[in-house]
């Protein structure tokens, strides 16, 4: 396949698995910043194992960069930060 259409592929995978998601990554990261009390420095979705996880970034009020998970379905934090 050429390039162009492996890149059409991933796209439209990537698309698929954002709009399945029912926590989207602005509230999971909201949740996130309520729940460590920081400052969230920056967010993204990944998808592993077909599952849509939101890694977001959070600076706590103790000097920490922590990254925290969220499960994209249910809104769940997948293990806390340390």
């Amino acid at each position: 396949m050429k390039r162009e259409g492996w890149l059409l592929v991933l796209l439209l995978q990537v698309t698929v698995a954002l709009a399945g998601s029912r926590v989207d990554l602005d509230r999971a990261a909201k949740q996130v910043q309520k729940k460590v009390n920081g400052r969230v420095l920056g967010a993204k979705t990944v998808t592993e194992s077909g599952r849509t996880i939101h890694v977001i970034r959070v600076l706590t009020p103790d000097g920490r960069v922590v990254h925290v998970r969220v499960d994209g379905e249910s809104g769940k934090i997948l293990h806390p930060p340390k």
